[in-house]
């Protein structure tokens, strides 16, 4: 054997490591400072509305919409990902923080639209620099450990928020401060040991600003000649729609149609309760979900290593068909059990698309402009985060009454399967030319 051959490169190592432990934290603020404890700091501690509360998600929304817009071509032509995460990540954790102190609704509603601008902008670049720490062969793979210690953070994020929080007297607030210091430590080893691959292009600031719009426009005039690129955008809306809309509606469909339990406590027997020696509780809806999140982690781990030993592409196609699966099941299962089952199930799948739909997209760009495609990834997913909501509201406002809600919830989630039958033969047509399809259409 020739010992002065240089030794294949291993694919986890400090820097995937450091890269994923982001998603962690990330992820924490997510589940805590977004999906499970906003709402009620906003309505029962601070006295607002509802209005109030998604007027502002609304508004931190289309901030960070134009601001991916703005400095995806940027960081493309600087060659720069890692400070737009770095400066981000530390303005969303410093406004998540403040609002526990917050005085009034209005200066915690302020930092909390600041503190999610922040978090979304940072995800656009964090995403992007996956190709900083993996190369054509394990990008899936640690693509998932990203998702899947993504799903780590939001089971301990439920946990701990248990401590954290006194729902008996509406005292939410404590949980910020404890989200803006998870989210800074986990994204700190990807601040110092991440370096970036030196980019083919490198301007100053001022050039970049300067072009940047103009990059964009181009951009998205090759997303349209570039048939993979365009339907795989097109397919991810259709499909992030069902996706975004069955997390947002999960916990109401169970207590509605399944019959969880959001308030009964289950023993947990493996976690000692902090200070009280007994078993640790959560209600029963929190476990359905903490079980479905576990699943996830596997999800994210076993089919991004899949994805690599087979094909990014292909995989992702057997996600959707893994997600219609999922959606039939729960349309018309009625036993209480099965769904014990079907949240698992909607877990690996959920785990599966983040970690391959990254991966793919890799597949089908072009690497000096990773940064406006991940950038136009966000934007799908923000996008999604709008129709595939008012679909579900439709239905049930529509066919409640004549139907009852049990039923009305049922259809919904038949509406969210036609949206991703759609997404998967849209995707069906973003079929991959060449394995480095980029080559043929960039000059």
């Amino acid at each position: 054997m020739d010992w002065t051959e240089p030794k294949r490169p291993s694919w986890f190592n400090l820097r995937v490591v450091a890269w994923a432990l982001f998603d962690l934290g990330a992820t924490i603020f997510s589940m805590l400072a977004i999906s499970r404890y906003l709402g009620p700091w906003v309505v029962d501690e601070k006295g607002g509305t509802e209005a109030e509360l998604n007027l502002s998600m609304s508004l931190s929304m289309a901030i960070a919409a134009i601001l991916q817009i703005l400095l995806s071509p940027i960081s493309d032509e600087w060659g720069r990902r890692r400070v737009f995460v770095i400066f981000f990540t530390i303005v969303c954790a410093a406004a998540c923080a403040g609002m526990s102190g917050a005085p009034t609704l209005g200066t915690g509603l302020l930092l909390f639209v600041v503190a999610n601008i922040g978090y979304q902008v940072a995800s656009v670049f964090y995403s992007a620099m996956l190709d900083d720490v993996s190369d054509e062969r394990h990008r899936a793979r640690v693509s998932g450990i990203g998702v899947g210690l993504g799903y780590v953070g939001s089971i301990i994020g439920l946990l701990l928020s248990e401590k954290l929080v006194r729902p008996d007297i509406n005292l939410y607030s404590p949980v910020f401060e404890f989200t803006a210091v998870a989210f800074f430590v986990f994204a700190l080893p990807l601040f110092l040991f991440v370096p970036e691959k030196p980019s083919l292009v490198r301007l100053n600031f001022a050039q970049s600003l300067t072009n940047s719009i103009g990059a964009f426009a181009t951009t998205l005039r090759r997303v349209w000649l570039h048939r993979e690129l365009l339907f795989f955008f097109i397919g991810c809306l259709l499909a992030l729609d069902a996706v975004h809309t069955v997390i947002f509606n999960m916990a109401l469909y169970c207590k509605t149609v399944v019959g969880l339990d959001p308030v009964k406590p289950v023993e947990l027997p493996f976690w000692s309760g902090v200070g009280t020696g007994g078993p640790f509780q959560v209600s029963e809806m929190n476990l359905f979900l903490i079980t479905s999140t576990v699943c996830a982690i596997f999800g994210a781990f076993g089919i991004g290593h899949i994805a690599d030993k087979t094909d990014h592409y292909r995989m992702l196609l057997a996600i959707l068909v893994l997600w219609m699966v999922a959606l039939v099941l729960a349309m018309f299962s009625v036993q209480r059990t099965l769904f014990w089952l079907i949240g698992p199930l909607f877990g690996l799948a959920l785990g599966g698309i983040w970690t391959v739909s990254r991966a793919y997209l890799l597949d089908i760009c072009h690497p000096e402009e990773r940064g406006q495609m991940f950038a136009l990834y966000g934007l799908v997913g923000r996008g999604a985060a709008i129709l595939g909501p008012a679909v579900w509201a439709g239905v049930v406002t529509l066919f409640r009454p004549e139907i009852g809600e049990r039923k009305a919830y049922r259809l919904a989630i038949g509406a969210m399967l036609l949206l991703m039958a759609l997404g998967f033969w849209v995707i069906l047509l973003a079929r991959p030319r060449s394995r480095q399809s980029w080559r043929r259409w960039v000059s």
